[in-house]
């Protein structure tokens, strides 16, 4: 249809009929009827066009809404992930993982975390997460104290798990009790994984007096079991058997570790196979069994309160021996490692300055050449300062506290490790290559003075620094967007900054502690 011009020129007659108030004449009036007649029939037409033209903006609207996503799935055909080899695809997997402390916190076995979502994405993702038993092959169980826990929170399911079980090969069993929630559903699922523990590659177990008869069904059940890691907070009077022997005769057992800080859990184990030890444990224990494990590379010894301490008599000789932690300078005495590159030492906060009264004799008798050395707990720095005095052949240096009030001696000990701009040179341990200082629970240090020391070690002439790191468990406002962090970093050095509560896993392995678990 003619579409209509509905605004005459200005000038015209018909204009002038418009905005006045003149009478038109006849021949006038005859063209106003035939305008008024087009513009009415116009109308009507429109009438009849418009919700027309409204269903075809909705198809339009429609299909504009829709072409996008028509587009982003045929990228997505394109995509380099479809044609990325299956192996490939699992390693990305494998670091989808959460850590054990993220599983603990769920409560249960979360279909939200990796593996099991790995399983709802797609069919090729499932095949390809069915097809890596790696993957499933961790199973992290916690029944902590109800009084702590949301009711109805713990739940594990027993299908679930032998889903997972089903999908494995080797098994990583991390399975923690506790005596004040009921004991049959924790029975009843310890029971479900020990038939199955001739695939047990690595076992954390935290044991209640009511667990402990379980472990004698495991007896000759283990011939994969190469770590295990257990933990005991009952007393004496609460252990309901003799002797857990169920692991002596565990032919790959190689890591043992065991936390008891009140009694000593009556355990044997393959001493003689062993490559890693974490023990607590009165001297006299630890003693027999060091005795015992000539092939030790890996030691963190902890001490119980020693009243009085034996005659020293037979050195013990640990000749593979590279790393050793020990909870009192005294065991030194004992001890003698040839192979040893690097030790741990707890801080001293009274100023134990007569450490150097059994470090000093052990280094000359056992003759090595340590590379590095972890101070943990409260660093005196005067003592530290002497220790490394003695030290130059250490090129790492570590500190890790756990207590708040520790942070001023680490501060102290970070401004003496700090190189005046006066001299340019370092009168303390000029030939660290490598420091890190570490922070859990509620310590902290100042991050400033932590920047400082590095920045002046970096820029003065001819040192040797190259890596540092710092590791805090609790977030400190400015830590991570600090520029003088990201300054050192475009300047070269290897320097990492870690704000996050799984940093105490990586803290541990500076006192050879164990990590896996």
């Amino acid at each position: 249809m003619e579409v209509l011009d509905a605004f005459p020129i200005a000038g015209t007659r018909h204009y002038t009929l418009l905005n006045t108030n003149e009478p038109p004449a006849d021949p006038e009036r005859i063209f106003i009827d035939s305008v008024i007649s087009k513009t009415e029939a116009r109308l009507v037409w429109l009438d009849d066009e418009i919700p027309k033209l409204r269903e075809k903006l909705k198809q339009l609207e429609y299909e504009r809404a829709s072409l996008p996503r028509y587009v982003t799935c045929n990228k997505a055909a394109l995509a380099p992930l479809r044609r990325m080899p299956p192996e490939v695809l699992g390693e990305i997997f494998s670091w989808t993982l959460p850590t054990i402390a993220n599983v603990l916190n769920a409560g249960k076995f979360d279909m939200a975390q990796s593996p099991w979502l790995l399983t709802q994405i797609s069919s090729r993702w499932r095949a390809v997460s069915l097809s890596i038993p790696s993957l499933w092959s961790r199973v992290v169980i916690q029944y902590p104290r109800l009084k702590y826990t949301a009711p109805g929170r713990i739940h594990y399911s027993h299908a679930l798990a032998e889903t997972q079980i089903s999908r494995a090969q080797t098994l990583k069993i991390h399975f923690y009790c506790c005596e004040q929630t009921d004991p049959r559903p924790q029975i009843h699922m310890f029971y479900l994984l020990s038939q199955h523990s001739s695939r047990w590659e690595e076992l954390s177990l935290a044991l209640t007096p009511k667990m402990l008869p379980l472990l004698t069904t495991l007896r000759n059940q283990l011939p994969s079991l190469r770590r295990l890691w257990m933990e005991w907070d009952g007393g004496e009077d609460e252990i309901p058997v003799e002797s857990l022997g169920s692991f002596h005769l565990a032919p790959s057992l190689v890591e043992f570790g065991l936390s008891n800080e009140t009694c000593v859990l009556p355990i044997t184990f393959p001493i003689h196979q062993l490559t890693r030890l974490q023990f607590d444990g009165p001297w006299e224990r630890h003693r027999g069994i060091l005795k015992l494990a000539p092939n030790l590379v890996e030691a963190h010894i902890e001490v119980f309160h020693e009243e009085t301490w034996p005659e020293i008599g037979e050195i013990i000789d640990l000749p593979y021996l590279r790393g050793l932690y020990v909870s009192d300078h005294q065991v030194l005495d004992y001890l003698r490692a040839p192979a040893l590159v690097g030790i741990g030492l707890v801080g001293w906060e009274d100023g134990a300055s007569d450490v150097l009264e059994s470090f000093a004799p052990f280094l000359d008798r056992s003759a090595c050449i340590l590379r590095r050395l972890t101070l943990v707990g409260f660093p005196d720095t005067h003592t530290t300062t002497r220790i490394l005095a003695k030290l130059p052949s250490v090129t790492e240096f570590a500190v890790a506290i756990d207590d708040s009030d520790a942070s001023e001696r680490v501060n102290l000990l970070m401004s003496t490790l700090t190189i005046s701009q006066a001299s340019g040179v370092s009168e303390v341990a000029p030939q660290l290559r490598c420091l890190l200082f570490g922070c859990q629970s509620d310590s902290s240090i100042d991050y400033n003075i932590f920047l400082k020391m590095l920045e002046s070690r970096w820029r003065a002439e001819h040192c040797p620094l190259k890596a540092a790191a710092l590791l805090m468990e609790d977030p400190v406002q400015g830590l991570l967007t600090c520029d003088g962090f990201r300054a050192l970093r475009r300047e070269g050095m290897d320097l990492s900054v870690m704000v996050e509560r799984e940093v105490s896993t990586e803290i541990k392995g500076w006192a050879y502690a164990t990590r896996w678990n």
